[in-house]
């Protein structure tokens, strides 16, 4: 039975991982399989080397935790994010973000491509920022919904490849922007976030 550090008190997805037959650890140690960051605030810019965009709000304390956290952790333990958490990893291992799109902070759910199966999956998006993998980043599954991005001095028009989740396997990181928590164990959104944990990170 895997066991999970949840990162904070997020309920939905302590509930999410006790339904899929995880335990959950109060401590980060050499027994835990997974490293669970959560959604939440931006990440702060000054971490990918960016000024703040007026629709950017960051937690810099929650930054600087999560951040001693990823550093003491890397390489030794599988760490995901999910929404702000994959977010924030993706910044850890050298990725970026677009600070603004439209179109991903909805309700419901919406298409994305599984690069993994080649098939189609709905997922949720309730997210107002974009990550930007690095170079060496594996990108798993994209969508095709933002019409404009925007950095504090940029805008971009058009439509290119929304990244929805990315693999770092060097630091063993798997940063997925969707919300599995929000749907129920046999959604394919929740379904697809562990076949990835499964797959990549266990």
């Amino acid at each position: 039975m895997p066991k999970v550090f949840v990162v904070g008190p997020d309920y939905s997805i302590r509930n999410m991982f006790l339904r899929a037959g995880w335990t959950i650890s109060t401590s980060i140690d050499e027994t835990v399989n997974l490293i669970q960051f959560t959604g939440g605030e931006d990440v702060d810019p000054s971490y990918y080397k960016e000024t703040k965009h007026p629709k950017t709000y960051s937690n810099p304390r929650r930054d600087a935790a999560e951040a001693a956290i990823f550093h003491e952790w890397k390489a030794k333990i599988a760490m995901a994010g999910i929404c702000r958490g994959g977010q924030f990893l993706n910044v850890m291992n050298g990725g970026s973000m677009w600070q603004d799109v439209n179109n991903h902070a909805i309700g419901g759910t919406h298409e994305a491509f599984d690069r993994v199966s080649e098939l189609p999956v709905q997922v949720t998006s309730t997210h107002h920022q974009m990550m930007i993998p690095a170079s060496h980043g594996k990108v798993l599954l994209t969508a095709e919904l933002a019409t404009r991005r925007e950095t504090a001095d940029t805008i971009v028009e058009g439509l290119d490849t929304d990244t929805e989740a990315v693999l770092y396997l060097d630091t063993n990181c798997l940063c997925f922007q969707p919300h599995p928590e929000y749907v129920n164990i046999n959604h394919e959104c929740q379904v697809l976030y562990f076949k990835y944990l499964d797959r990549f990170l266990l």
